[in-house]
């Protein structure tokens, strides 16, 4: 496992990732970086947990609209109960990484 030093929304996070995907890691957290950026104007507009669950919405809501249109299952398909359940472990997960940020 590779340890990979990323930057999203000002704040410094230390990713592990497979050997060999660190460049890839790197260009995936700058495209996050960006998209909270234009999303939210480059300031601060709400809290980090806030500002990263907009973003990973707003990407999911992409995402899904990308599925579609090449005849993947949409979310709409898929179960709401699992889908109400895997954004309320995002959003907790998202919650307790902010929280450990502002002890920091």
């Amino acid at each position: 496992m590779a340890q990979v030093d990323i930057e999203v929304n000002g704040r410094a996070y230390r990713m592990l990732c497979e050997d060999g995907q660190e460049g890839r890691l790197r260009e995936l957290a700058a495209y996050v970086d960006g998209r909270l950026k234009h999303l939210t104007g480059g300031g601060k507009s709400g809290s980090d947990a806030q500002m990263m669950l907009m973003t990973c919405l707003v990407m999911a809501d992409e995402l899904q609209d990308l599925l579609a249109g090449r005849g993947v299952v949409p979310v709409s398909v898929v179960e709401q109960a699992d889908v109400v359940a895997g954004l309320d472990l995002v959003t907790k997960r998202i919650e307790e990484v902010a929280v450990r940020l502002e002890r920091a």
